[in-house]
């Protein structure tokens, strides 16, 4: 059976999605004093667990955070907590803490989260290799991916089925940092490019809502199908969660009372099928509604039956024993094995009309008010006797009470030691000079003069016989470093795995990647590889995990201070970007053509932030974008700092620069110029 996953964005919302059907809630929580970013506190979870545990409704606790190494012990701390009040699996999206997690809470389940991307078997093969035991896919994946994924059977998989939908690639956005000062994502990023488009945000997407597809899901045997949107009002959880709920359990389509729900459920616009029907992102644009603040009839009346209701999921079973003047025995067995028992008037010598197993269940089956539902009783009832059923009530409700009370307690899950990492080697030597590029025509003799012993640039550009490359190639000083498409979907494997064959025979020996599958295709190819900004290392335990994937080098994170970046332990070549326009998003379709109509990668202005400057959209493979920074990092005049950190190299991003620029901005890290770019920020460094 496919679980609902509800969000339970609060102490209410766990209610709301509970009683209106859901299998399942996901939250997260706080285990200190700061309230602002966490669903829950702490005191409410350990209520919201005994809650769900009493109805049969597993809880996860999200763990939406990518620690540096000073924020590691508080995120364990807070999945060691939530162990103890008996959440059900822990949901985490960042390798490193995946792999402490692992090591701390050896028993307890954990699911990857979307922000992970995981879009391919390789990816799903890590997954079950890290001991994960469910992967939630990405938003953007067609239903002809997940479908394949799906057949692979290498681990349970989760899809997102409704809730506020976004152009980015899940894991591949840095808005969130960008926007409200780091943290999970709540949907204020889209506040970030408003200016100039209030009325229709440029990256503005309707609701995700593919009720009419949860056939075609549960038919593939997925297990969970999950309901997006923590950020909104429990009201909004209850009423889609109770359409979904109806649809999964009578196997059809939402009925027009339902689609009114789901409608007045959150003012979204529209709806639409999203990437799952394969669309473009111009099909999918539209404008939400702001949420309303205060209460509405809809509202109020969808609060009313979640607080007044007991969803009967948890099934109970009786057996009664009607013996003459002997107290009556009635015992109740629920579906974890619980059983109690207890006894009643004694019946009479029946008269007229003796009691029948018939009128006992009439009366046993009515366990209105209770979380239970009657799955069928048996009885034992000697010849020519009677009692009034009335009479079993007060028996079975207490009976059902103490199953309730059975039902809180919990299995003890072992806790292990996070033991302290070791050392990593010294790095006595400064850090090398590398640069990475977006085209061929950005490259140039006096570029070649300079000898970067690495250049990094997309691997079409690298295959795509431009002569300006040639001088690099044949440099020996000099490696040329392709770089994978952070996403690459089944249909275009074939492409990029011909690519990878033209970059062998080219002589090319090493790749970067920005997900952790492709790093075993590259290998697969005999590929070394390198890690792109996209892993996401924030920690050194990531750094760790990538040390056992046998990476040759990584780039950190450019969310983190210069503080983080030299307290990080290297276990592999580090590596710090110190220029360049920073990757805000990486879409999964293209935003060009939503904003004009025509696919014009090459020549697009951009996207205006909330500011009013203009962020850059480029084209990358398969017609998918990145959406850069405006200002462009700059750290030479820190370099002291980046240079006795301990990095192997720090990287120069061009995106937007010309060749010449791309010559004075290298000579001015190499000491040997001072061109200063305009619009300069240093990030969080």
């Amino acid at each position: 059976m496919t679980e609902l996953l509800a969000p339970a964005g609060s102490a209410e919302g766990v209610s709301a999605a509970v009683q209106s059907g859901a299998d399942a809630v996901y939250l997260s929580f706080s285990a200190g004093e700061d309230r602002g970013r966490f669903d829950l506190t702490e005191d409410e979870l350990g209520r919201a667990c005994q809650f769900c545990r009493m109805r049969g409704v597993k809880l996860y606790v999200c763990l939406d955070v990518r620690p540096t190494d000073a924020e590691l012990p508080a995120a364990l701390e807070v999945a060691r907590r939530a162990q103890r009040m008996g959440a059900d699996a822990i949901i985490a999206q960042d390798l490193g803490l995946i792999w402490a997690l692992r090591r701390a809470l050896p028993s307890m389940p954990i699911h990857a989260g979307a922000g992970l991307g995981i879009h391919d078997e390789d990816g799903l093969r890590l997954c079950r290799a890290m001991g994960l035991a469910r992967a939630a896919l990405p938003r953007e994946l067609p239903f002809e991916e997940i479908k394949k994924l799906s057949a692979a059977g290498i681990i349970d998989l989760e899809a997102a089925v409704h809730g506020p939908l976004c152009p980015a690639c899940s894991g591949k956005c840095a808005l969130s940092g960008a926007a409200v000062s780091g943290g999970p994502c709540r949907g204020e990023c889209l506040s970030y490019f408003t200016a100039g488009a209030r009325e229709r945000p440029p990256l503005g997407l309707l609701d995700l809502c593919l009720a009419d597809e949860l056939g075609k899901l549960t038919d593939l045997g997925i297990a969970a199908v999950r309901i997006d949107g923590r950020e909104r009002r429990p009201e909004y959880a209850a009423a889609v969660t109770g359409v979904y709920s109806r649809a999964l359990g009578t196997g059809r389509r939402p009925s027009a009372e339902d689609r009114k729900l789901l409608e007045g459920a959150f003012p979204a616009g529209g709806f639409t099928r999203g990437f799952f029907a394969g669309s473009d992102v111009s099909a999918m644009r539209g404008v939400r509604g702001a949420e309303p603040q205060g209460d509405t009839p809809f509202y109020a009346a969808v609060r009313k039956n979640y607080l007044n209701h007991e969803f009967q999921r948890v099934p109970v079973t009786f057996e009664v024993e009607l013996k003459l003047e002997t107290p009556v025995r009635l015992t109740a067995a629920d579906d974890r094995g619980n059983t109690v028992s207890g006894t009643g008037a004694a019946p009479e010598l029946a008269f007229h009309t003796p009691t029948t197993p018939a009128m006992l269940r009439t009366e046993l089956f009515n366990t209105g008010g209770t979380p239970f539902r009657c799955d069928g009783v048996t009885a034992y009832i000697e010849k020519g006797v009677y009692i009034d059923p009335k009479k079993l009530a007060p028996v079975r409700d207490e009976l059902l009470s103490q199953l309730l009370m059975k039902r809180i307690a919990m299995d003890s899950r072992a806790e292990g030691v996070v033991d302290e990492l070791p050392p990593a080697p010294a790095v006595s030597e400064p850090p090398v000079l590398t640069v990475m590029v977006r085209k061929c025509s950005q490259l140039s003799p006096r570029l070649l003069s300079l000898a970067p012993p690495v250049i990094y640039l997309p691997l079409e550009e690298a295959v795509s016989g431009d002569k300006r490359l040639d001088p690099f190639l044949e440099a020996r000083e000099i490696t040329v470093c392709p770089v994978l498409p952070p996403v690459i979907l089944s249909g275009e494997l074939g492409r990029v795995a011909e690519q990878l064959f033209k970059a062998r025979q080219m002589g090319l020996t090493e790749v970067m990647a920005g997900y952790i599958g492709h790093i075993i295709l590259a290998r697969k190819l005999g590929f070394e590889v390198r890690g792109d900004t996209y892993l996401n290392v924030r920690g050194s335990n990531t750094l760790a995990v990538l040390l056992g994937l046998r990476l040759k080098s990584a780039a950190v994170s450019q969310s983190l201070s210069s503080a983080e970046v030299r307290t990080l332990r290297k276990y592999i070549d580090t590596e710090l970007v110190v220029y360049g326009r920073m990757p805000l998003m990486y879409t999964a379709g293209c935003v060009i053509k939503a904003q004009t109509g025509v696919c014009s990668c090459d020549s697009f202005s951009g996207i205006p932030d909330a500011q009013g400057f203009m962020c850059p959209v480029t084209r990358s493979f398969g017609c998918r974008n990145v959406v850069w920074s405006a200002a462009k990092l700059h750290l030479a005049p820190r370099s002291r700092e980046y240079l006795t950190a301990g990095l192997w190299g720090v990287r120069l991003n061009f995106t937007t620069e010309n060749a010449d620029e791309v010559v004075r901005i290298t000579e001015r890290y190499l000491e040997m110029g001072t061109y200063e770019p305009s619009t300069t920020t240093q990030g969080k460094f």
